[in-house]
């Protein structure tokens, strides 16, 4: 009976290991969870409390079978890639809004004005002034208890041990990382129109009265009318983010969901 009860708490420790790496991985990709961000004392005393909060939420409907560290490796490995496929997937909503932001740094001439973020690296102004805006946006629209529900979903559709490399639509993954690159480039078009006419009303002005130095006036025009359109343009961008938001945590529900035929 001492023998069961051992084993019995073996396979606990694994189950609790499988949730742990899937709820770990799943978060570090996420700005507002990266090791730059939360000190590294309070990110694991949330893992560890959300690994106990799904596991009675969720509990496994069966326990895999280990024969060998290397059968151990390959699940923790499988469940590593799932969460970071999941938090992968959730991190391109603010790709979106961080290439848009430097999209708009390139043409109103702040390319060279990075600065260093702990734990994100170099970010141009609007890159970061961008990213900032997605996130408050993101927790204003409950976006932050719509993933923890997704998780919750994922553990529900894919339990534990479940998840095969090979069923993974790979094809529909590259493509939605193409769609995320059209809509930031699409929620840019207004500043590069804009930065286009700049361009040909300076260049006719040039060939109209050459003594003006081109280069020391047209600086400040690109700087002033991409500002001036983009103070016009940031609530009608909210309002897009907030669309985008709603429409693409569908298709990670979606996308979740589809795995239960599988």
């Amino acid at each position: 009976m001492h023998l069961n009860l051992e084993v019995l708490n073996l396979k606990n420790l694994l189950v609790f290991f499988l949730y742990y790496f899937r709820i770990l991985f799943f978060l570090l990709p996420l700005d507002f969870f990266s090791l730059g961000i939360i000190p590294i004392n309070v990110l694991a005393l949330l893992l560890v409390s959300l690994t106990w909060l799904y596991l009675d939420l969720v509990p496994p409907s069966s326990i895999p079978e280990i024969n060998s560290l290397l059968s151990l490796l390959l699940l923790i490995s499988k469940e590593a890639f799932l969460g970071f496929l999941m938090g992968f997937f959730v991190k391109l909503i603010f790709v979106a809004f961080q290439i848009l932001g430097e999209i708009i740094n390139l043409h109103t001439g702040l390319a060279m004005a990075n600065k260093m973020l702990p734990g994100l690296g170099q970010m141009g102004i609007f890159g970061n002034f961008f990213r900032i805006l997605i996130i408050l946006l993101f927790l204003s629209f409950g976006g932050l208890e719509i993933i923890f529900s997704l998780l919750k979903l994922s553990f529900q559709t894919i339990p534990i041990g479940s998840f095969d490399f090979f069923t993974l639509d790979y094809k529909y993954l590259f493509l939605l990382v193409v769609k995320i690159f059209t809509i930031a480039l699409a929620l840019a078009l207004p500043i590069i129109a804009i930065y286009m006419i700049v361009n040909i009303v300076l260049a006719i002005t040039n060939r109209l009265i050459p003594n003006v130095n081109i280069f020391f006036v047209g600086y400040p025009i690109y700087m002033l009318a991409n500002f001036t359109a983009l103070a016009f343009l940031i609530p009608a961008l909210l309002l897009i983010g907030n669309y985008f938001l709603e429409k693409y945590l569908k298709i990670f529900e979606s996308f979740l969901i589809s795995f239960k035929h599988i």
